[in-house]
């Protein structure tokens, strides 16, 4: 009976390794994937620079091939009389060098929001893979100058939207994670310190990944870079303690 508990520990520890590796890698594509094509993104047209950022600029994470995506962003006149907004959009034309230029003069009267769409596809894409947009608003005194940057990625996946192949990796990847993280622990019960550490390690790792993403998917990138480099590090202390014991 006790060779058949350490038989079964002794296994554990590699299909626990094996299910935090998978689901980990997944989710290091994706988060990694977003954080690139936002850095693209913020290097498109680099020499057009605004006053503040345009924190209302919204794109999709990903599309498909035969999807039809669409980048919104928010304009609000907070002064007490009418006023107009000169917006300027460019989005890649299947080039990172070309590029399609949509203006457009949007009035707005004392306190109004209005909401801007331009669509996009994978046709648009420069290198095949990626849809960068640039969004700019002149400033109309007292209102400064604005900008905003996106990546959009283009997947090749049928039947199914960007934003649901981007859901199910990642919750597929959450998953893995979590089932390597309850069978490490369960079978490093007395593992001591040593094991402890590297119980803790997984979580921070799972956490810094699911925080990286977020970070991702809201545009920042610098941090989003940063939160990479980390985990990459931290991978590589859990790796070198696996290959070690197992």
């Amino acid at each position: 009976m006790c060779s058949g508990v350490r038989l079964r520990k002794g296994l554990a520890h590699p299909l626990s390794a094996l299910l935090f590796a998978v689901g980990l890698l997944c989710g290091m594509v994706l988060f990694g994937t977003v954080i690139w094509a936002d850095f693209e993104a913020a290097l498109f047209s680099p020499a057009i620079q605004q006053d503040a950022p345009l924190r209302s600029l919204r794109c999709p994470v990903m599309i498909t091939r035969s999807e039809t995506g669409s980048v919104t962003a928010s304009l609000r006149n907070p002064l007490e009389r009418s006023t107009e907004r000169y917006v300027r959009a460019h989005i890649t034309d299947g080039y990172v060098t070309l590029m399609r230029e949509l203006n457009s003069l949007v009035p707005l009267a004392p306190g109004e929001t209005q909401r801007l769409e331009w669509t996009v596809t994978a046709d648009d894409a420069a290198l095949e893979r990626l849809i960068l947009v640039k969004v700019i608003v002149r400033g109309r005194y007292p209102l400064p100058s604005r900008q905003g940057t996106c990546g959009i990625v283009v997947v090749d996946v049928p039947i199914l939207s960007g934003n649901q192949v981007f859901a199910l990796g990642f919750g597929a990847s959450l998953l893995s994670v979590a089932a390597g993280l309850g069978l490490w622990a369960r079978a490093s019960e007395p593992a001591g310190e040593a094991g402890q550490q590297v119980s803790r390690g997984m979580g921070m790792l799972c956490a810094s990944v699911v925080v990286g993403a977020m970070v991702g998917l809201v545009g920042w990138w610098v941090p989003g870079l940063i939160i990479f480099a980390i985990t990459l590090l931290g991978i590589g202390g859990i790796t070198g303690y696996f290959l070690n014991r197992v």
